[in-house]
């Protein structure tokens, strides 16, 4: 467990222009993520907290739920991805609730939004994704052993718990995915590990799976590497490229489940 430290921050901006495919804006409640996940290019693309431990540090953006409310009033539109470059369920969102001021306020003005989270905590909202036809909601899990997941995502909640979640999600019908994600050579995307985590995402009763490949930047690369040698797991191979034989088990464990089966990128 990493100490953290937490910032009060006052933010100009709630939401910024967003290049991934499907979004149009991204808003993130927070900098930085205290889930700690060995694997997360967050520190690359954002070059926040150079020098510190990955989720030592988190920033609050304490007025983004305003700032969000007079964005929307001037009528942006389009899909606002929440959580593009944080996780919007960390733990400190039981505290601070930026991410539920977010998405109400989506809500209230008619926007569309898509959420992606590795936290079970996302659950509380189920009284806010029903009844909203543009909302979608992902989980994200990396791996369904327990002793890579510990390993890799220290501080995130296990996989058993996320599958829960969905199958909560879908008990409320919820539209949610599954984000298989990342599939790291070497340490995910074994047959057995990738039939288990669509199986048990079928028994979750999801019914789209999202899936995309770790991309190996330089700060998370070496973070994992580090990671990876302290627990005594694999390092050979885990910046090769995600190989055709691991999509064709994503296709066919889904297509054995009539499970929609997307590529992330």
């Amino acid at each position: 467990m990493i100490c953290l430290e937490v910032r009060l921050v006052r933010c100009s901006t709630a939401s910024a222009p967003s290049r991934l495919p499907g979004l149009d804006r991204a808003v993130n409640p927070y900098r930085g993520c205290a889930h700690s996940c060995a694997y997360c290019y967050a520190q690359d693309v954002t070059r926040f907290a150079i020098g510190d431990a990955w989720g030592s540090i988190v920033e609050v953006k304490v007025n983004i739920v305003q700032m969000l409310k007079k964005e929307l009033e001037r009528g942006k539109d389009g899909v606002y991805g929440v959580g593009t470059v944080t996780d919007p369920y960390q733990p400190i969102e039981a505290k601070h609730g930026l991410t539920r001021g977010c998405l109400s306020m989506l809500k209230r003005y008619g926007a569309q939004a898509s959420v992606l989270t590795k936290s079970s905590l996302v659950t509380r909202d189920i009284d806010l994704f029903t009844g909203w036809s543009g909302i979608e909601v992902g989980l994200s899990i990396a791996c369904v052993d327990e002793r890579v997941s510990r390993a890799v995502e220290p501080d995130a909640p296990p996989p058993k718990a996320r599958f829960e979640a969905l199958s909560a999600m879908v008990d409320a019908d919820v539209d949610v995915y599954l984000m298989a994600a990342p599939i790291i050579p070497g340490i995910s995307d074994s047959r057995h590990l990738l039939e288990s985590l669509i199986e048990s995402a079928a028994d979750a009763g999801v019914r789209r799976v999202m899936w995309d490949s770790w991309n190996p930047k330089p700060i998370a690369a070496s973070r994992l590497r580090d990671c990876l040698e302290d627990h005594g797991l694999v390092l050979d191979g885990i910046e090769a490229k995600v190989g055709p034989q691991t999509q064709a088990t994503l296709r066919e464990s889904c297509k054995e489940r009539d499970i929609q089966l997307i590529s992330a990128f």
